[in-house]
């Protein structure tokens, strides 16, 4: 399993530290970032990525995007090894959810490339910025892993656990996914969400959930004290109400794992 986490701002602001074209409070709050690359041509430990991915284009989120994530496919571009390039397509966006000021996609790498991204983003003056990249290949998983009493669709996946410290506040990820599916746990401080998006429905355990489907699954949060926990992924509705009554409290030391 090879995995890599990109965190945007600290790429940014290396880059202004180099170039010193820019001071960071200058360039950071910006709507309008300037076009960047992400380099995608090792793992972590400096092993070469079995990716056929070169480098991802990321320009700015585009203002006339009708959906979120028209938006993030627009604004996307993968550049691949053998010179040629492509935006990610509607079946390459494995599920998407937008909750107040923050949102989340997965990605199916495009043009068959074995590799998922999952991308965390903020909202800011009015438009998207991404904040946060996971890479991911997507391996043959020959054990089943440990579910650790988490009610998950699928009994063999691989479990990746990623944590976020920003001006936004603490962020907790863990993505489990198999060669066709995936669902994301987001940790995410509670703020306010447009009710008219999501339905209110009570989950077997009595707690009190918001959910909504859309073209590429189904996304369910609730809240947890001063927290909201978003489930997101290409599932079913039930698969994630399911899923929702065995995550142990956001408190808790095995957080989700509830055994």
């Amino acid at each position: 399993m090879r995995f890599k986490r990109i965190d945007l701002i600290g790429t940014l602001l290396l880059a202004t530290i180099l170039t010193g074209c820019a001071e960071p409070e200058q360039l950071l709050p910006s709507s309008h970032q300037e076009m960047k690359w992400i380099d995608d041509t090792t793992a972590d430990g400096g092993t070469t990525s079995d990716a056929i991915v070169k480098r991802i284009k990321v320009e700015a989120f585009p203002q006339d995007a009708t959906t979120f994530e028209e938006g993030v496919r627009r604004h996307l571009k993968f550049q691949f090894k053998d010179g040629t390039s492509a935006h990610p397509t509607a079946s390459d966006l494995w599920s998407s959810a937008v909750v107040g000021d923050h949102a989340t996609a997965t990605l199916h790498y495009p043009k068959g490339a074995n590799r998922l991204a999952v991308l965390t983003y903020q909202r800011q003056a009015e438009t998207w910025i991404l904040k946060d990249i996971l890479l991911e290949d997507i391996k043959p998983i020959k054990a089943t892993s440990a579910v650790s009493g988490l009610k998950l669709p699928f009994s063999t996946f691989q479990a990746i656990e990623s944590s976020t410290i920003s001006t936004e506040g603490s962020k907790m990820m863990w993505l489990f996914h198999t060669k066709t599916d995936a669902v994301v746990i987001t940790v995410i401080p509670k703020q306010d969400v447009a009710a008219s998006d999501w339905k209110t429905s009570t989950l077997a355990d009595g707690r009190t959930a918001y959910m909504q489907e859309n073209n590429q699954g189904a996304n369910l949060y609730y809240a947890d004290g001063k927290q909201l926990v978003l489930l997101s992924g290409n599932l079913s509705l039930s698969q994630l109400k399911e899923l929702a009554v065995t995550v142990a409290p956001v408190s808790s030391d095995s957080f989700p794992y509830s055994k």
